[in-house]
């Protein structure tokens, strides 16, 4: 059984922190191993991005990255979490102010959108679903598909969860089709732009039914601004 806490317990502790001085733990004993699994998670992935990310103007956005599919195949594996635990703002909650606040600190300081105050802004919970919505068979390949991308990207996928909740194939899909347009400012337009194309079309038309699937599905929502006049 996985714990909880709610907003306003959260905040009750928030407030007693100290300005300016990285928050510590207090988990119960069975959370540790989870604390030291994803403290070493952390490591691994400075040490990484050190290594082969040095030159990167992204560093924030790789940092996110790599860490969230560490700790996403730590949950996944190891503490056979599922999307229905994700769902669970109260479980983050826990795990952002009791097991790893240290972490939350590192990456947000005390900001308190990202430990507890606003669902779609808690930091380990928009990272995993960044990971789940994007997964592509293996760490090194979802890396690889997601490292062109930015923090807007994660914004724009894990904020449009359509009328009945996300659509895993499709999003997948689009992430690894859309992984292979040259990322720059413009793209990251288009990219909002498909997001809500979709948005639309899906509460009327079921990808896996159209002709060709939902690889065509997706082929025709990035077809559809390649052809369309540019005040589109």
């Amino acid at each position: 059984m996985w714990k909880t806490l709610s907003k306003t317990d959260a905040r009750k502790e928030f407030l007693t922190w100290e300005p300016e001085k990285a928050p510590e733990p207090n988990c119960e004993d069975k959370y540790m191993d989870l604390r030291k699994r994803l403290i070493e998670a952390s490591n691994l992935t400075t040490q990484f991005l050190d290594k082969n990310e040095s030159d990167s103007r992204k560093s924030d956005y790789l940092y996110d990255l790599k860490f969230g599919l560490e700790m996403y195949n730590i949950l996944m594996n190891e503490y056979k979490f599922t999307p229905r635990l994700a769902a669970n703002d109260q479980i983050w909650i826990y795990l952002s102010m009791k097991v790893v606040p240290d972490l939350v600190y590192k990456r947000w300081g005390l900001s308190e959108s990202r430990y507890y105050k606003q669902s779609r802004r808690i930091w380990l919970k928009t990272i995993w679903w960044y990971i789940h919505l994007s997964w592509t068979n293996s760490i090194d390949e979802t890396y690889q598909i997601l490292r062109g991308f930015t923090t807007d990207e994660i914004v724009q996928l894990v904020e449009r969860s359509g009328p009945n909740g996300y659509r895993i194939d499709v999003t997948r899909e689009i992430m690894c089709q859309f992984s292979q347009v040259q990322m720059n400012k413009q793209s990251r337009n288009l990219f909002r732009r498909i997001m809500k194309l979709n948005t639309a079309r899906i509460k009327i038309v079921e990808p896996a039914l159209t002709k060709g699937g939902t690889k065509y599905y997706v082929e025709e929502l990035i077809k559809y601004f390649d052809e369309s006049p540019r005040n589109n």
